[in-house]
């Protein structure tokens, strides 16, 4: 009978298996908790099978996590919150020479504003 080839392990799997450890459960613990066969946990944690998304989501569940937690795992991700973008404001005050007032102020506020500013 020929075994399938041990493949790295994915870092995923790396951060299951380090949650397993410090929760201190044996595999077949792990396996029941996570809601998946022993035989497959014992596949996946040893490199001889993927891990798909569907069984990541269903993990997360049954560990009281989130997807993004086991991805980030010991790290967590934290959402930030909605926060309104205030408008920024700005005053500067510039002293001209009356040759160069016309010119910067049309530059800034151009023909039209310029008019009005100046009644």
């Amino acid at each position: 009978m020929k075994s399938k080839r041990l493949q790295p392990v994915h870092y995923v799997v790396e951060n299951l298996i380090k949650i397993m450890m410090e929760r201190k459960l044996t595999k077949v613990a792990f396996a029941d908790l996570i809601g998946l066969p022993e035989a497959k946990w014992n596949k996946i944690s040893n490199g001889r099978q993927s891990l798909g998304v569907d069984d990541l989501s269903k993990i997360a569940k049954n560990l009281q996590m989130r997807d993004v937690d086991i991805l980030l795992y010991p790290r967590v991700c934290i959402e930030a919150e909605n926060t309104k973008k205030e408008e920024v404001k700005a005053q500067i005050t510039v002293e001209l020479k009356e040759e160069l007032k016309a010119k910067v102020l049309n530059l800034v506020f151009g023909n039209k504003n310029l008019e009005i500013l100046n009644n």
